[in-house]
């Protein structure tokens, strides 16, 4: 029954869900320390409960303009190859059972969000794009000019 539940949040302007298994929490965020040289999609880091987390901002992983960090701003808090991330999300909505089944993904997506979505689920009459939290940890490799 666990495989069926999902966070269902707003994230880079577009409703999505995640499943509970890839997800350690929800929570604010206070204002992120810069890193330095730190590629586009990383916003900066900050400390939560003794650790440390990189704050990802996922406007920039799907191909949007980056986004500052609100005060109170709620992020998703994940675990990826033994480090702590933190997804920013536009808006938490839910977390809930769905038992509607995941589905391939119909029709063309930006390319960034191809890269990030691995389904599509209905949910309340409307489709939401299943994703991955770890995808959005690492930017493909830049082309050379």
């Amino acid at each position: 029954m666990m495989d069926k539940l999902y966070l269902v949040a707003r994230i880079a302007d577009t409703r999505v869900a995640l499943r509970s298994r890839a997800i350690n929490s929800v929570v604010t965020v206070g204002t992120p320390v810069e890193v330095p040289a730190a590629p586009p999609h990383v916003a900066g880091l900050f400390a939560l409960r003794s650790r440390v987390f990189t704050l990802i901002d996922p406007h920039v992983v799907v191909g949007l303009p980056s986004v500052p960090v609100a005060p109170g701003q709620r992020v998703v808090v994940v675990d990826v190859a033994e480090h702590g991330y933190a997804l920013l999300a536009d808006e938490i909505e839910d977390v809930c059972f769905i038992d509607a089944p995941e589905t391939r993904i119909a029709g063309k997506l930006m390319p960034g969000w191809a890269r990030v979505a691995d389904a599509m689920i209905e949910h309340e009459g409307h489709s939401l794009l299943v994703v991955d939290p770890s995808h959005f940890i690492t930017l493909p490799a830049q082309r050379a000019a």
